[in-house]
């Protein structure tokens, strides 16, 4: 049974004929197209479940190309990068965009990242009350951590830090994203305090805290919550 259909936007045959294998090996059917123009009549007429877009495309910036997915449809969008972009990466992921991935990659990479986006999506409108991962237990409602079933002491930053990190798992968030979700602002000043409060729940719910499992630093970009199998 197919897992749905997966569009690639990308202009580079061997890219293109690389993500195709790739896909169709994991189980999805997958629509191509090779520059911006069709792909958006891709996404009009085919409706994919989710769209692999190259941020560089022969007829338009594949920046360009996410603004106006966003404008008709709220389908992922992973965007696939080159390394060296991290200013257009954050770009993006602060303009809809649900995650990316940096060239080379791996399938096994890849795979994660579109299983990942596709499951939130899945889930973005069931509220639970609890969320249990790996030992880490968060009452929503009690506003209560456990880890191991031993209390977890969080102040009230650290708990909404951690709850917008938990509710947006396997995303990456960007700087500008956390300060505006907890501080209210994305005043560049208040940086400093995120990765205080990010190293004092690392110290807390971590094994090794200076080899972080859950809560990882996307460099340039932001921060991503981990589940643990």
């Amino acid at each position: 049974m197919s897992k749905g259909l997966i569009l690639t936007i990308e202009d580079d045959p061997q890219i293109q004929k690389m993500l195709g294998i790739i896909l169709r090996q994991t189980g999805y059917e997958v629509t191509t197209a090779a520059n911006g123009e069709k792909g958006l009549a891709e996404v009009i007429f085919k409706k994919p479940q989710a769209v692999l877009l190259d941020m560089k495309l022969p007829d338009m910036e594949g920046f360009n190309v996410l603004l106006k997915i966003r404008e008709i449809s709220d389908l992922p969008v992973i965007m696939v990068s080159v390394r060296g972009q991290e200013e257009i990466k954050v770009k993006c992921l602060e303009n809809g965009a649900d995650d990316y991935v940096t060239k080379p990659f791996s399938a096994i990479e890849l795979t994660a990242r579109l299983s990942a986006v596709l499951r939130r999506k899945l889930t973005s409108g069931i509220v639970n009350e609890v969320f249990e991962n790996a030992g880490l237990r968060i009452d929503f409602n009690a506003r209560q951590v456990t880890l191991d079933r031993q209390l977890i002491k969080l102040n009230p930053l650290e708990y909404n830090l951690l709850l917008s990190l938990v509710k947006n798992a396997g995303r990456v968030l960007t700087m500008s994203h956390i300060l505006r979700d907890i501080w209210g602002t994305d005043n560049k000043e208040k940086v400093n305090s995120v990765r205080v409060y990010l190293n004092h729940l690392r110290q807390k719910i971590e094994e090794n805290p200076a080899q972080p499992k859950r809560i990882v630093n996307e460099p340039g970009i932001g921060y991503r919550f981990n589940l643990i199998n």
